[in-house]
C-alpha cells in the first residue's frame, strides 16, 4: 500500500507542475507572456491548492475517501484532457479582454477544477500513507515523494515535453501519467473493468481533437522552448491571389510574416517594406548590418542580397529552421540567441541596427527597449549609423509607444516615429534614431508624428504594466 501511494504522490505532483509549466505556452498567444502572467499563474495553482488540500482533508477522514478519489481521478483526468479543446473553443471570446483580465480568466477557466481536484487527492493520499503507522520518517519519505515530483515535472515538462513534442501531445502525456497511476491505485476496485475502456482512454485522446478552423491549411506545426510555431498556406492575400504561405505564433490574428512563394523575393507585409525604404534611403552605403528577429528570413534574404556583412540575432531555433523550410532561406547569417547579448559580444562597428523581435504577438522584449539597450545600439553603430525599430501601437495615448520615445531620445540626439494611418489606429511604426537630422520626406507614404513624452524604461526601473 505505501509504495502505492508514494507513486500516486509522485505523479500527482509531477502532473499538477507539468501543467502549471504549460499554462503561459496556452496562455501567450493570446494575452501575452510578461511577469504579469506568471504572477496570475502561480497565484491561480496556489489558491486552488489551497481549497484542495482544505476539502482534501474533509473527504480523507470519511469511511467513503476511496470511493471519492475514485471518481475524483476520472473527472480529473477527463477535465485535464479538455484543456486544448476547452482553449480552442473559449480563448477567441477572451481576447477583447485586456491581457491581465484575460490571463487570469483564461488560467481559472483551464486550470483551476483540476487543480483543486488533484489537491485533493494529493491530500487523501497522505492520509492514506499515515493510516498504517505515523512517525517522522513516513511524513518525511510521503513529502519528498511529492516534492520529487515537484521537481521532475518542471524540469522534465521544461527541457524535455515542451522543446520535442507539441502540446497537445505534453497534455496527453500529462494524462497518460495519471491514468497509470489510477491503474495502480485502484487495480482491485471492480467497477475500474468498464470504466477502463472509456472515461480514461477517452481523457488520453482528448488532446488530439483537432480544432477544425484553427488548422485549415496548416503546413506545420511544432512547440519550441519559446512559441507555437504554426505555418499555413493560403491561396490569397489581401485580396491578391497566389502561392502564399505564412508564420504566426498561434495566434491567427497576428502574423509574423508571409510570402509569395511565386515571387519569394517579394516583401509583402507593410512594415518590412518600410524598414527596407528607411535602410535604402539613409544608409544605401551601408557595409554591415545587425538585426535582432528573423522570423520567416525575408528582410535577412533581403539585406544579404544587398549588403556585405549581415548578423541576426534570432532567440527560437525553431523559428530559423521553419524559415529554412517553409521560406526558402538559405543564408548562414542567423545566429541563434538573446539578441542584446549577441549584440554586446559584437567587435565591430554597424552602419545599421534593425529591431524587429517579439515575444509574443505584438510585445517587444523588455530588455530590448530599455535605456541600457539603447545606448549599447549606439555603441555598436558608426558616428553616422542608423538604429531602426519596428513597433506596434498608437501614436496617440499610446504609453509605450510615448516611453519608447523618451528612451530612444534619451540616447540619441535625432528621434523619428514613421506612421502610415490615421493616430488613433493600432499599426506597426517605424522608429528611427540617428546623430544628425534626416529628411523624412525622402520616405514616401509614410508621415513623421510627434507623440507625447512618456516613462523613461531602465533595466531595474520601469512603471508600465504590459513591459513587467
Amino acid at each position: 500500500m505505501q509504495k502505492r501511494v508514494y507513486l500516486n504522490l509522485f505523479i500527482v505532483s509531477f502532473v499538477l507542475m507539468g501543467l502549471e509549466m504549460t499554462a503561459t505556452r496556452l496562455i501567450a498567444p493570446s494575452f501575452g507572456n510578461t511577469v504579469y502572467t506568471w504572477g496570475i499563474v502561480i497565484s491561480v495553482f496556489l489558491i486552488g491548492s489551497s481549497i484542495g488540500y482544505m476539502i482534501g482533508g474533509f473527504l480523507a477522514d470519511r469511511s467513503s475517501g476511496s470511493q471519492w478519489m475514485f471518481w475524483l481521478y476520472l473527472l480529473g483526468m477527463l477535465l485535464i484532457g479538455m484543456i486544448p479543446v476547452i482553449k480552442n473553443s473559449v480563448f477567441p471570446f477572451l481576447e477583447v479582454l485586456t491581457s491581465v483580465l484575460g490571463t487570469t480568466v483564461g488560467v481559472l477557466i483551464l486550470y483551476f477544477i483540476p487543480n483543486i481536484l488533484f489537491s485533493i487527492i494529493a491530500t487523501m493520499l497522505m492520509k492514506d500513507g499515515l493510516e498504517e503507522v505515523v512517525t517522522g520518517k513516513v511524513i518525511g519519505n510521503l513529502h519528498t515523494s511529492s516534492a520529487l515530483g515537484s521537481v521532475l515535472g518542471t524540469l522534465v515538462t521544461t527541457f524535455l515535453l515542451i522543446p520535442f513534442t507539441d502540446i497537445h501531445t505534453v497534455i496527453a502525456t500529462l494524462v497518460g501519467m495519471l491514468f497509470v497511476a489510477f491503474l495502480i491505485y485502484f487495480y482491485l476496485h471492480k467497477k475500474i473493468k468498464i470504466l477502463l475502456l472509456f472515461l480514461p482512454t477517452i481523457s488520453v485522446l482528448l488532446p488530439f481533437v483537432p480544432d477544425n478552423l484553427s488548422s485549415f491549411g496548416l503546413l506545420y506545426e511544432e512547440t519550441s522552448l519559446y512559441h507555437d510555431i504554426q505555418v499555413y498556406e493560403t491561396d490569397e492575400f489581401e485580396g491578391v491571389p497566389g502561392e502564399y504561405r505564412y508564420l504566426t505564433f498561434g495566434n491567427d490574428d497576428t502574423i509574423q510574416g508571409i510570402m509569395n512563394m511565386e515571387a519569394p523575393e517579394t516583401l509583402l507585409l507593410e512594415y518590412t517594406q518600410h524598414i527596407w525604404e528607411v535602410v535604402d534611403s539613409f544608409a544605401a552605403n551601408s557595409d554591415r548590418i545587425f538585426m535582432v528577429g528573423h522570423g520567416i528570413g525575408s528582410l535577412t534574404s533581403k539585406f544579404e542580397s544587398e549588403i556585405e556583412e549581415v548578423r541576426v540575432a534570432e532567440l527560437d531555433k525553431g523559428v530559423l529552421e521553419a524559415s529554412k523550410k517553409y521560406f526558402l532561406y538559405k543564408g548562414n547569417s542567423v545566429e541563434i540567441g538573446d539578441g542584446r547579448k549577441i549584440l554586446q559580444e559584437q567587435s565591430k562597428l554597424f552602419d545599421v541596427i534593425v529591431l524587429d523581435a517579439y515575444h509574443d504577438t505584438r510585445q517587444i522584449p523588455f530588455h530590448l527597449i530599455t535605456q541600457e539597450f539603447f545606448t549599447l545600439t549606439k555603441e555598436k553603430l558608426q558616428d553616422d549609423g542608423l538604429l531602426v525599430i519596428n513597433a506596434i501601437g498608437r501614436p496617440k495615448d499610446d504609453l509605450l509607444i510615448e516611453s519608447m520615445y523618451t528612451t530612444i531620445k534619451s540616447v540619441y540626439q535625432e528621434m523619428y516615429i514613421l506612421a502610415e494611418r490615421d493616430e488613433d489606429e493600432l499599426q506597426n511604426l517605424i522608429f528611427i534614431g540617428a546623430n544628425d537630422p534626416l529628411d523624412m520626406k525622402k520616405i514616401e507614404g509614410l508621415n513623421d508624428v510627434e507623440v507625447k513624452e512618456g516613462e523613461l524604461i531602465l533595466d531595474g526601473n520601469t512603471k508600465l504594466m504590459n513591459l513587467n
